[in-house]
């Protein structure tokens, strides 16, 4: 691996929050590794943070990136062939059908915001002006902005932000009678869309709910014209072992929200994408974008890296190693004391558990391994297993078996 063009020295200065602990210094990256400025192969079980599907060190992605990057800003209503590349590989290869209409960001929190503006502006464009309310499920995670911060239950990031946070309704993430007595008590006349993430994510550490589930918010979102939102930041472009997270289930959205994998963690970037009978409403008001929608340096790795997936058929193998992943966490860790459960699906599992997430997660990084930190409300302590879909078997191997002893160490009982 070439060396940094950068100097590495003292690394703590980069912490924004006084007091934080310490981190190794990234240098580079291949396949499944990340090489710190001291040597150290750290295999990264999380894919970043579920980003990386495709694994590190992809020169053709960078490639593709250099090759427009002289080109310098276009404004973001202008077109260009990356941003065309980028919304044709999508709407041809990835997209359900009758999802026409792609709105690119830099990355999940704005993706997830825009679609709760997305869900107002239709209403709206419907001559509905009372609905506003989103409704959000417990537990969840959408994003860092203070929309999406209140549209989500993460009693960890909310925390302290209270009085700035809309009081949008929230439902069970399992309970589909709930999902009814909500819609009914909120009036669907003040209701603009359903937030869901189709397996929670960094709240509930894989949490699925049953298909009965599923269909009910679906038929409920389609009798009332609520606007129903797939959050698949972290399931979406073939984290589960299909395209989309929403795609094992009889769950119909008319918006999905897309990031992380989208970019492989190469460059940031977003995307929302609207049925085309919901882009067609907004034709009289429009939408706003943002300076950098459509960065089009983000918009041609993208392309590269859905290219690859494809290619290389990256999403079966997320499928077929997944499988095999799961299995070993289950085979190794489903009776370990410190575990509750093992659940995911492709390469998506967490792993629910009976000791301090922060000490697993720290104690995996002293042993080289990078794991993902989850939990809220229900599920207070977790961790999440997703590496990149190119992971071998031995390293599947050595993934759980490094967990293994670190979940020894961490609960010995």
């Amino acid at each position: 691996m070439p060396a940094s063009p950068f100097p590495v020295t003292d690394s703590s200065r980069y912490s924004f929050v006084p007091g934080s602990s310490p981190a190794p210094t990234i240098i580079g990256g291949e396949g499944c590794f990340l090489h710190t400025a001291d040597g150290r192969r750290i295999l990264d079980g999380a894919a970043g943070a579920i980003v990386g599907n495709i694994g590190w060190g992809r020169t053709e992605v960078t490639e593709a990136a250099a090759a427009v990057m002289s080109n310098g800003y276009v404004v973001p209503l202008w077109p260009t062939p990356s941003r065309l590349a980028l919304h044709d590989e999508l709407v041809q290869h990835w997209l359900p059908e009758g999802f026409g209409h792609v709105f690119f960001t830099s990355g999940g929190s704005e993706s997830t915001d825009s679609s709760l503006r997305l869900a107002r502006a239709y209403q709206v464009g419907k001559g509905r002006p009372d609905r506003w309310k989103i409704i959000g499920r417990h537990p969840s995670y959408h994003g860092m902005t203070t929309g999406t911060m209140a549209v989500a239950s993460h009693d960890g990031r909310q925390r302290g932000y209270e009085p700035l946070l809309l009081p949008f309704p929230k439902v069970s993430w399992n309970d589909p009678e709930e999902v009814l007595r909500v819609i009914e008590r909120e009036d669907p006349a003040t209701i603009a869309g359903f937030i869901v993430e189709p397996i929670t994510g960094a709240a509930g550490a894989c949490l699925t709910a049953s298909d009965h589930y599923w269909q009910v918010v679906s038929d409920a979102c389609r009798e009332h014209d609520i606007l129903l939102i797939a959050d698949e930041v972290m399931t979406g472009y073939g984290r589960t072992g299909l395209k989309f997270g929403h795609q094992h289930f009889p769950l119909h959205p008319d918006v999905i929200v897309g990031g992380k994998g989208l970019g492989g963690g190469y460059l940031p970037l977003g995307a929302v994408a609207a049925r085309d009978e919901v882009a067609e409403v907004l034709r009289t008001n429009g939408f706003m974008y943002f300076t950098f929608t459509g960065n089009d340096a983000s918009c041609a790795v993208g392309a590269k890296v859905l290219e690859i997936l494809r290619r290389e058929h990256l999403v079966e193998r997320a499928a077929s190693q997944g499988a095999l992943l799961g299995a070993r966490l289950q085979a190794e860790l489903g009776q370990h004391p410190a575990v509750i459960e093992v659940r995911g699906r492709g390469m998506f599992y967490g792993l629910e558990l009976k000791c301090s997430k922060d000490s697993v997660v720290a104690a995996a990084l002293e042993h080289d391994l990078w794991v993902y930190p989850a939990g809220s409300g229900p599920v207070r302590d977790a961790i999440i297993v997703a590496p990149p879909f190119t992971i071998s078997d031995a390293e599947i191997d050595q993934l759980v078996g490094t967990l293994r002893t670190v979940l020894d160490l961490v609960h010995p009982d």
